[in-house]
């Protein structure tokens, strides 16, 4: 008897994990003003496949740090860096104010953006704009442009439902005592104008980007977006800095 029950419990557990799993591989609730599926995501990104000469960017969420890297050799370290008011997460929306997290390419360099330099890189990526489609979050117009866009272009367009115009900046004439304090972009990962600067040597067109983060605070992510809701329109770069 008591055998019994106890596969019984046993089987009810495996049921009940297995749906949990699959409500959660095709979600039917995803909606455009649905905020609750842009804060549910844990994102670990495993280290990148990198030549041993290959100078890559590694962006640690967490430790809010930049590290220029070539190969596995550490060559510059950024010891602070502000991102979006809203945090970040893997796929996020125009005007969520998430900060991307994953791996990227630069595409697009301004050297004369009103934030000192912005170096853009390729978020929607194609995995990225894949996963939104088939979770609804994108429409199959909106996924057919991109394709469609992607293969003309050969990068990813920076006008769609899920964002773009994605980035690392300076602060241009923003003042540093705020940066220091309180995350403040759109969406963009900020450091200060002598930061990007000498970030710049080691940045060109395809440099590897990846952004990657272990953890959430969301305590601190509401906050701050409440407050920092006044400062981004002043502080983030619009997207004729991203052009």
């Amino acid at each position: 008897m008591f055998k019994s029950c106890l596969l019984t419990l046993v089987a009810a557990l495996v049921l009940t994990a297995t749906d949990a799993h699959a409500n959660l591989e095709n979600p039917t609730s995803a909606t455009w003003g649905e905020p609750i599926s842009l804060w549910s995501e844990l994102v670990t990104i495993a280290r990148p496949q990198v030549a041993p000469d290959e100078i890559w960017i590694r962006i640690d969420l967490d430790r809010r740090e930049l590290a220029v890297l070539r190969g596995g050799q550490r060559l510059m370290t950024i010891p602070y860096l502000a991102i979006g008011t809203a945090g970040a997460s893997r796929i996020r929306l125009q005007g969520s104010h998430l900060t991307p997290v994953g791996e990227f390419r630069v595409d697009r360099i301004n050297r004369q953006s009103r934030f000192e330099l912005f170096f853009g890189f390729d978020y929607p990526t194609p995995e990225v704009t894949r996963d939104a489609w088939r979770r609804g979050i994108l429409s199959d117009r909106d996924y057919r442009h991109y394709r469609r866009y992607r293969r003309q272009h050969g990068v990813s367009p920076a006008n769609t439902p899920l964002g773009g115009y994605i980035g690392i900046h300076g602060l241009g004439d923003r003042p540093a005592g705020v940066h220091r304090i309180m995350d403040w972009t759109e969406g963009c990962i900020a450091v200060t104008n002598a930061e990007i600067r000498a970030l710049a040597r080691y940045m060109d067109i395809g440099t590897l980007v990846v952004i990657r983060q272990h953890r959430r605070d969301f305590t601190q992510a509401i906050v701050t977006h409440g407050i920092a809701q006044g400062w981004s329109r002043h502080f983030t770069a619009d997207r004729r800095d991203a052009r």
